[in-house]
C-alpha cells in the first residue's frame, strides 16, 4: 500500500485538528467540507488511501464509528 502524499496528509491533518472535541453530528459536515476542498484542489483518495486512513483511525474510534466510516466514505465517493 502506498503512503499518502504530502497534500493528502495536510488535508487529513486539517480534518483531524478541526474535528477534535466535536460530536459525530458536527463531524459529518466537516468531512464533506474537507472532501469539497480536496476536489477543488484536484486531490483524490484511492481505495488504498481510504483503507490506510481507516486503519490509522481505528484505534481512536468506537465500534459504532467504525461501522459508520465506510458508509460515510461511500457517500463521499471515496470508497
Amino acid at each position: 500500500m502506498s503512503e499518502l502524499d504530502f497534500r493528502k496528509q495536510l488535508l487529513l491533518n486539517e480534518f483531524k485538528t478541526l474535528s477534535q472535541g466535536k460530536k459525530n453530528d458536527e463531524i459529518i459536515p466537516l468531512l464533506f467540507a474537507i472532501n469539497d476542498k480536496a476536489k477543488k484542489s484536484g486531490i483524490t483518495f484511492t481505495k488504498e488511501d481510504c483503507q490506510l486512513v481507516i486503519n490509522s483511525m481505528s484505534g481512536q474510534l468506537s465500534e459504532k464509528e467504525l461501522r459508520l466510516l465506510p458508509e460515510l466514505l461511500s457517500l463521499l465517493n471515496m470508497n
